[in-house]
């Protein structure tokens, strides 16, 4: 493990010992998770991709490897820690990382000069964030996704799935087993 994924797992490590529940995990995704993930993003018509709780931007760089120049990537991180380490470890001019709730994607579009959103990928617990909160954020996602766009979130569990059929009409699901702890990666597509 070289000195800056030990410098992520650590600070990755300290947000979830600080703050478990809006941290959700131990460790960070592995990059078969990341490459699941993004694999139904079609980057070739990207203007605006979202990204709720980039930690210490292991998606955060997959999504920029395959981003067209002239798209943006808006990543939201409430860890104030994980946001400056993000921003500090990737230098690229389409990415702006917000030390803000996700409950606020409205207004940092708007900022950004977008009104919608291509694609929205989410790492956030919902499981463990106040009813309400995990909500709002959909209902946020959801009204700020364009037509045809997709939501694209990863659990450990499948109890989000009633959640979020009950906002998407289309959802597909897929496990997977190369992660800590295994995962379910749900796409959700606004129709």
């Amino acid at each position: 493990m070289d000195n800056l994924n030990k410098k992520n797992g650590s600070l990755f490590l300290k947000a979830f010992l600080k703050n478990p529940l809006r941290t959700g995990s131990v460790v960070q995704s592995s990059s078969f998770l990341s490459k699941r993930m993004i694999e139904s993003v079609n980057f070739g018509d990207v203007k605006c991709i979202v990204e709720l709780g980039c930690g210490g931007g292991t998606m955060t760089k997959s999504i920029l490897e395959r981003m067209p120049k002239n798209s943006k990537l808006i990543c939201f991180e409430i860890n104030r820690q994980l946001a400056k380490h993000t921003r500090n470890r990737i230098k690229d001019s389409r990415l702006v990382v917000i030390n803000d709730s996700a409950e606020k994607i409205g207004q940092y579009l708007q900022e950004h000069g977008f009104t919608s959103a291509d694609y929205i990928i989410s790492s956030l617990p919902l499981v463990s964030l106040p009813k309400v909160t995990s909500q709002n954020i959909l209902r946020h996602a959801y009204g700020y996704l364009q037509s045809g766009g997709q939501y694209i979130q990863f659990q450990y569990s499948l109890t989000s799935l009633k959640g979020l059929r009950k906002i998407f009409s289309v959802v597909s699901i897929s496990f997977v087993f190369l992660n800590f702890p295994p995962a379910f990666v749900y796409v959700c597509t606004k129709i």
